[in-house]
């Protein structure tokens, strides 16, 4: 389940040009569920797969985005290095598009 075709990561994402077709359905899948995730919950029986909008779009670019970052950099010095990486759900921005804060009024 996705909310951005494959043309559309693309667009958004010019390393996604350049991957196996399953790794960037693998990634795009896996962004999808952690978007949906943070979401507010929805009445039964409906869900989040046909409420596409820009910037859940935008949102799920960007996790993916990240989680493929993450995958790179536990893979530096050929697999021999060890390295620790923490990898954090969602970063602030695509929490920001998922659920936007909304200023407060002010004097």
């Amino acid at each position: 389940m996705t909310w951005l075709t494959d043309e559309q990561a693309i667009a958004l994402w010019a390393d996604a040009a350049t991957m196996d077709p399953d790794v960037l359905a693998l990634l795009l899948n896996s962004a999808y569920t952690d978007c949906v995730e943070f979401l507010p919950a929805l009445p039964e029986g409906e869900d989040y797969a046909d409420k596409s909008t820009p910037n859940r779009m935008l949102a799920q670019a960007y996790q993916a985005k990240s989680r493929y970052n993450a995958l790179l950099g536990g893979s530096e010095g050929g697999g021999t290095a060890e390295l620790s990486l923490t990898i954090f759900p969602l970063d602030w921005q695509v929490k920001q598009l998922l659920r936007p804060k909304k200023g407060r009024p002010g004097f």
